[in-house]
């Protein structure tokens, strides 16, 4: 994720959001912002082997499935 003026960060997430009843991927793409500056990917983790989500700041990802915002 990148946030105007704080390094990136990356968390991992489940396949499914149990909140709204829908999978993760899909529920990204109408709660990730979309102001300048603003952008939220997400990929699945076997796509990215090794891939540390503690980093800051974070990686990009590899085969990246959903992207939101203007800054992606």
């Amino acid at each position: 994720m990148k946030v105007p003026g704080i390094p990136d960060s990356a968390q991992v997430v489940g396949n499914y959001d149990q909140m709204h009843c829908e999978p993760t991927f899909q529920n990204l793409t109408h709660t990730s912002p979309t102001g300048p500056g603003y952008c939220t990917e997400a990929a699945w983790a076997s796509d990215n082997p090794g891939y540390n989500a503690d980093a800051t700041p974070a990686a990009r990802l590899k085969k990246v499935q959903v992207s939101v915002g203007p800054a992606c």
